[in-house]
């Protein structure tokens, strides 16, 4: 991992730590039926190398998998392949590289441990990084204590490849006689995203747990600057005393069906943060030089701070949900948080606040599981929302969900709240 980068996990982590499947029937879907003018799509990131080096500063918790003892480990699979890499490792003199040909359905690493591990009160993250693809969907699998009792933990990645993310690995599945204070094995696996073309190859290192907090959060994200978060979202979400964050696209502001500069102001008012997002239209940033990103990022934030919302341009949104690399690397230099699909809730406290993962507010029951996961494991839900009635989520649909946040052992947070507390 590059030293910069490395030093801007640390430096946002440090301030959080003081204070479905793919293929299932209960996947998460990216995608909302209604879109907004920057359609979502899956796709390519830019090009750009990057050298890694190492570091000796700590993320908040303890390593409870470096891979320095590759022998530890073994391939899930006939067809699957692992091997130390030295090369290009994120923290240590090596990762754990995990590759599986194209016949083979994933790439998968598992660990039997003597005596079991007590994992319980703690969260898990995982630093990962693949390449020849742009899309790849994480599981991690805690047997407590058997086979037959799992604790899943997923996250879906749009990119950035060639690049070391860390993911704060969310619960997505949970047997009903898991006991996370018995772990025995713990399993990685890499899937395919985005098509089923082509050969499987990432690294993963610095398995770390860190201890949990009782209460977990979510946040409940508009995106588009829709007008119908103003006049259908606004109201009765006062009414719970939630708060919201919207994703602010500079260039749609006052415009047909769009919220305005004064409605900006009032949910400003009402305890709300502006968000940055640049108006990208049908493209994605990558599909931009790393020039023209660090400009259309540069003057979005400009916008927010130059109108009084300086807090929520410290934020991005990412548009298209698609993150090059290149794009990753600017936005560790020019913001402090990052949003963007990931299909999962979000362990806490955040190790990659550039990496944190949405899912949509409006698949029904397995919006309310994985914010009863994020309530019960101390992680954090992050909803996302795009029109509110008129062809959208229906408005007492809406209302419904915000009823069910309010009977859960959660927090709702603006995004500020995540790197201050």
């Amino acid at each position: 991992m590059t030293k910069r980068n490395r030093r801007s996990f640390i430096a946002a982590a440090a301030v959080g730590a003081t204070a479905g499947l793919a293929g299932c029937a209960s996947e998460v879907r990216e995608s909302l039926p209604f879109q907004t003018d920057d359609s979502e799509t899956d796709g390519n990131g830019d090009e750009d190398d990057g050298g890694n080096g190492d570091d000796d500063e700590q993320l908040p918790g303890e390593s409870i998998a470096d891979f320095e003892d590759i022998e530890q480990w073994e391939p899930m699979l006939e067809n699957n392949e692992l091997e130390a890499a030295s090369d290009d490792s994120y923290a240590g003199s090596q990762s754990a590289k995990l590759t599986a040909d194209e016949s083979t359905e994933y790439a998968g690493i598992e660990r039997t441990i003597t005596g079991g591990l007590d994992l319980s009160g703690r969260n898990l993250s995982l630093a990962v990084k693949f390449t020849g693809r742009e899309q790849l969907h994480l599981t991690v699998d805690l047997l407590a204590p058997g086979s037959n009792s799992v604790h899943s933990l997923t996250r879906s990645l749009i990119g950035p490849r060639d690049r070391w993310v860390r993911v704060d690995l969310g619960t997505t599945g949970v047997d009903s006689h898991t006991d996370l204070s018995s772990v025995h094995e713990i399993r990685i696996a890499a899937r395919r995203r985005g098509g089923e073309d082509g050969a499987i190859e990432c690294q993963v290192d610095d398995l770390r747990s860190v201890s949990r907090p009782e209460k977990g959060k979510v946040m409940l994200l508009f995106d588009g600057t829709l007008e119908s978060h103003r006049s259908e979202a606004f109201e009765p979400m006062q009414e719970h005393d939630f708060v919201g964050v919207e994703s602010v696209i500079p260039n749609t502001v006052n415009s047909s069906g769009r919220l305005s500069y004064s409605s900006l102001q009032e949910l400003s008012e009402g305890g709300w943060e502006m968000l940055a997002r640049p108006g990208t239209g049908s493209s994605r940033l990558p599909d931009y030089s790393a020039e023209e990103q660090r400009q259309m990022i540069g003057e979005t934030q400009s916008y927010l701070e130059s109108r009084g919302f300086e807090d929520g341009a410290r934020h991005f949104v990412t548009p298209g949900n698609v993150l090059g690399p290149n794009t990753m690397d600017i936005l560790r230099e020019q913001h402090e948080q990052a949003f963007r699909y990931g299909g999962s809730p979000n362990a806490l406290p955040l190790t990659d606040p550039h990496n944190v993962g949405v899912f949509p507010g409006t698949e029904g029951d397995v919006t309310r599981e994985y914010v009863g996961y994020a309530a019960e494991y101390g992680q954090l839900a992050v909803l996302r929302f795009e029109q509110i009635g008129d062809g959208g989520m229906a408005v007492d649909e809406f209302e419904d969900l915000l009823a069910y946040i309010d009977e859960q052992n959660v927090e709702v947070v603006t995004a500020s709240d995540l790197l201050e507390t």
